[in-house]
């Protein structure tokens, strides 16, 4: 659910959000195989900027006779996605039985910029005929 706009100010963006398995309570969804989503909350013509997205999904503790996990994954549906498109949101999850709901820690991660050159891994390849590829 994104921020009333008569409080905040901010217009609806398209929002989204899939459930996805993991086999450990620690993964990180580095690349997502599709068998393992749950849920995409929103498809196709769904996408559309509204300020609640609502999905009903029944979970199993064990799939293929091993235990699992899931992950939601919220995010907005904007191309491309700006900063100024981000902002908060809320996230009610409703369960019939007892369920532990933990916030992953954040990511790091680091950008070094740079530009390849002939020093770079090696630089280029000369052929015999003098070359470059």
């Amino acid at each position: 659910m994104q921020e009333d706009f008569a409080l905040s100010n901010n217009k609806y963006i398209p929002v989204n959000f899939l459930v996805v398995r993991v086999r450990s309570k620690r993964d990180r969804l580095w690349e997502v195989d599709r068998d393992d989503i749950e849920l995409e909350a929103a498809k196709g013509l769904q996408r559309f900027k509204q300020r609640e997205i609502t999905c009903t999904l029944t979970l199993h503790p064990t799939y293929k006779n091993k235990p699992v996990h899931y992950i939601i994954v919220p995010n907005i549906e904007a191309d491309p996605v700006k900063r100024a498109d981000e902002r908060p949101f809320f996230l009610r999850v409703f369960a019939s039985e007892q369920i532990d709901l933990v916030e992953l820690p954040a990511t790091i991660s680091a950008e070094f910029p740079s530009k390849w050159d002939k020093s770079s891994a090696g630089g280029r390849r000369v052929q015999d005929n003098g070359r470059e590829n």
